[in-house]
């Protein structure tokens, strides 16, 4: 019985099957992203759909909410919350839409053409009706299939992509807002130092053993003290604001409290061996680039083979006709009459595209280009990758030392200098704007270590984006200039 049926009616045949049991709804490919993510960062992504799990999500939102938030709860909290991300899931829809709709025919269209005689309140109209579909479509559905299947793949990357992007940009935004809060901590107290600084030289000079010069430094050192803490404080919620919107937080929710200090250098560090080849064998944006290249050749395959074979229509015709016909005389020799008869007539139609103009050379052309593109992109991409892995990489151990030079050496070395400048005031050896300077300096290289602090952790976070697959905010590049103290501002020193 099967022998019996064509080639193309298999096809066909098949072709209605899939697209009958292909499902619109795009779960499948969401669970498929959310394990590459968990995979890649240790960290499962949910898309809210309004299920019991979904407000098992939010009430986990609150939960984390309550209690002082760490790195880790701040991204869970993104990867549940943030709207934009949840925007970017739509893209699977759209893609498994288009894959349902790549296996679908179109619909067959039906005509029909009435002719009414001149007599049209006595005569019978004619009538034709004609349905056709295109027959061409069969054969190009199992590629238009291929073709949205590489299009899926490509909605996945980007979704897992920017998954990735949110958890790298949120755990960023926490560093930076813990350092900033620790840098008003440390602020306060040099503006309470300076405050003490401008009353001991208030007395010393009502005394008559400073000069008004003396005074007026130190009271400019208590303004530009104050300058400092007040744009410390103007970066606190600046990075507070930058959280809320990366966990996607408004109203009462953005009350919430953060850890109040910087985790400390880890005993053990991200093993860097081999970080140039394990970035790009990671990265997301080569695997996009390689599915897009799969894409563009699955449709230049459809379009050389559309050039050859043109559009074809076939299609079935009914046609009533509608003829008068004289009767035979009467046999009582009267006036002969006539009666209408109505005939069908039922055939085949058809309609072949004649490739006279337009033989496809364009869209080849056009294609090869957009090939040629992609590679292209795909090796500079590389370039950028392997680059991004030695930058990430040197920063990350110059970071490391720094913070280690200035907890070993640097911050012992102001301590000691402030306990020996507080004897040698306590025995009068030493005046007392030595003791607040001797203070201030050890407060300065607190503010350094912070900032040292928290360029290692964005150094640190830049190379798990580079190995999860995504490149990091800059390129990769986080300051090497890991002394500053946090904040980077200039004009902070000779305080």
């Amino acid at each position: 019985m099967l022998g019996r049926w064509t080639k193309p009616a298999l096809v066909a045949a098949a072709a209605l099957t899939l697209a009958g049991c292909a499902s619109i709804s795009p779960q499948e490919a969401f669970l498929a992203v959310a394990d590459d993510v968990e995979a890649r960062t240790g960290a499962r992504i949910q898309w809210d759909s309004g299920s019991q799990e979904d407000l098992e999500a939010r009430e986990t939102v609150k939960a984390l909410l309550s209690r002082p938030l760490t790195p880790a709860s701040a991204v869970r909290i993104a990867l549940l919350n943030n709207r934009e991300l949840r925007a970017v899931y739509t893209s699977l829809g759209l893609a498994q839409a288009d894959l349902v709709q790549a296996g679908l025919l179109s619909n067959p269209v039906l005509d029909g053409v009435v002719n009414w005689p001149e007599a049209v309140s006595t005569g019978t109209p004619e009538l034709a009706l004609g349905i056709g579909f295109r027959f061409i479509e069969i054969l190009w559905i199992p590629l238009k299939q291929r073709i949205a299947e590489s299009q899926l793949e490509e909605a996945k990357i980007q979704v897992a992509g920017a998954a990735i992007d949110v958890i790298g940009r949120t755990h960023l935004a926490f560093v930076d807002h813990v350092a900033a809060e620790e840098e008003v901590i440390l602020l306060k107290q040099v503006v309470k130092s300076a405050r003490a600084s401008v009353a001991a030289a208030k007395a010393i000079r009502e005394a008559g053993n400073a000069t008004a010069l003396d005074f007026e430094q130190q009271q400019a050192l208590l303004t530009s003290s104050k300058l400092l803490l007040a744009a410390a404080q103007a970066r606190v919620a600046e990075t507070r604001e930058a959280l809320n919107v990366l966990m996607g937080l408004t109203g009462g929710d953005t009350s919430w409290r953060a850890t109040k200090r910087l985790k400390r250098l880890p005993a053990r560090e991200i093993p860097l061996a081999g970080i140039e080849q394990r970035a790009v064998k990671a990265s997301l944006e080569l695997a996009g680039l390689r599915q897009q290249l799969n894409t563009l050749v699955a449709r230049y395959g459809l379009t050389v083979k559309q050039a050859i074979l043109p559009d074809l229509d076939v299609g079935v015709e009914a046609e009533r006709a509608v003829e008068v016909v004289e009767l035979d005389p009467p046999e009582d020799g009267g006036e002969p009459g006539t009666e209408t008869e109505i005939t069908w007539r039922v055939g085949p139609t058809f309609g072949v595209a004649l490739p006279l103009f337009d033989q496809g050379q364009a869209k080849k052309a056009r294609a090869i280009m957009m090939i040629r593109d992609i590679q292209s992109r795909y090796w500079a991409a590389a370039v950028r990758i392997r680059s991004a892995a030695r930058l990430a990489r040197a920063s990350l151990l110059t970071a490391r030392k720094t913070v280690q030079y200035y907890r070993k050496a640097l911050l012992p070395q102001t301590e000691r200098v402030l306990r020996e400048t507080q004897r040698q005031y306590n025995a009068m050896q030493e005046g007392v704007f030595r003791l607040i300077r001797a203070k201030r300096d050890r407060i300065e290289a607190g503010r350094g270590f912070i900032g040292a602090l928290q360029t290692y952790w964005r150094a640190r976070i830049a190379i798990r984006q580079l190995l999860s697959g995504r490149m990091p905010p800059g390129g990769g590049g986080m300051a090497v200039a890991a002394a500053a103290p946090a904040g980077g501002g200039g004009g902070q020193g000779g305080h």
